[in-house]
């Protein structure tokens, strides 16, 4: 949304003070964050905010994100700039809502589009593994599209384990998804025979690959979402799956979206060879 941010604020900041703001922003239910570089004054950060508020009636609360997203939880820093000072809301997306701190745990409306269509894959009656699942989105979404699925959903974060079981009960799947307060890597080391098992965290989806790929059953599916660098991103991701578990047949790659210069999300889709 950088380009659409910067076309809101033309007029507002001068062309150098809209170089600290290029990094767009994201609008989670009612509360938008946006990516700020260092240098702009308090007061031209007020104006970002109340600018973009003008622009997305359905905004009522800015934040600026002041510190990436880091640590076992992959949290991020927020400073407040406007509208209600406060960070959890309800997020709408597909036919689900899901309630959202967004300063206790990590949810990216980006992803919106690949949670359909992984969602839109599953089959009825299947047995999914999510193994990083932070509020639920990936596996309500699954239960509410699937019939007679069975979804486990791991997460680490305390935070967002409560907010993903609020997130199971709102939506309407108790009984199809099934949330796992802990280690994925623990939980998944019990599963067996599953159909499908996600891998939606770039930074540990490699290193849990192999651990993940026992539990498939033969012709099991795992989507492997990974962050790579410089050209071809996908064949080179492709390529990294195939390394790390050489059973694994990976038969489709995409970019999901760039996340800096020449960095990409690249998601991976991979049978399991009998």
């Amino acid at each position: 949304m950088s380009k659409l941010l910067r076309r809101i604020l033309r007029g507002i900041l001068s062309e150098e003070e809209l170089e600290l703001v290029s990094g767009g922003f994201d609008v989670i239910g009612d509360i938008a964050i946006v990516r700020l570089r260092p240098g702009l004054p308090p007061e031209k950060k007020e104006a970002v905010a109340e600018a973009l508020m003008s622009a997305v009636p359905s905004v009522k609360s800015v934040w600026a994100q002041v510190t990436p997203v880091s640590g076992e939880y992959r949290i991020r820093g927020l400073e407040h700039l406007a509208g209600e000072k406060r960070t959890t809301t309800i997020h709408r997306e597909h036919g689900c809502s899901y309630i959202v701190d967004v300063a206790k745990v990590y949810f990216s409306p980006r992803l919106s589009g690949e949670r359909l269509r992984v969602a839109s894959l599953v089959r009825d009656g299947e047995i999914v593994h999510n193994m990083f699942a932070g509020v639920g989105p990936f596996s309500i979404l699954i239960a509410r599209m699937a019939r007679n699925v069975i979804v486990y959903s791991s997460e680490l974060n305390p935070d967002a384990f409560e907010l993903m079981a609020r997130n199971i009960r709102m939506n309407g799947v108790r009984g199809s998804v099934f949330p796992l307060l802990g280690d994925a890597l623990a939980h998944a080391r019990i599963l067996r025979g599953l159909d499908r098992v996600l891998l939606p965290l770039p930074e540990k989806a490699l290193e849990a690959l192999p651990i993940a790929a026992e539990e498939l059953r033969p012709l099991g599916v795992a989507h492997v979402y990974l962050h790579v660098e410089g050209d071809r991103p996908e064949p080179r991701a492709m390529d990294m799956v195939r390394s790390a578990v050489p059973r694994l047949h990976p038969f489709y790659a995409r970019i999901v979206r760039e996340v800096a210069p020449r960095l990409y999300q690249v998601v991976v889709d991979a049978a399991l060879l009998p």
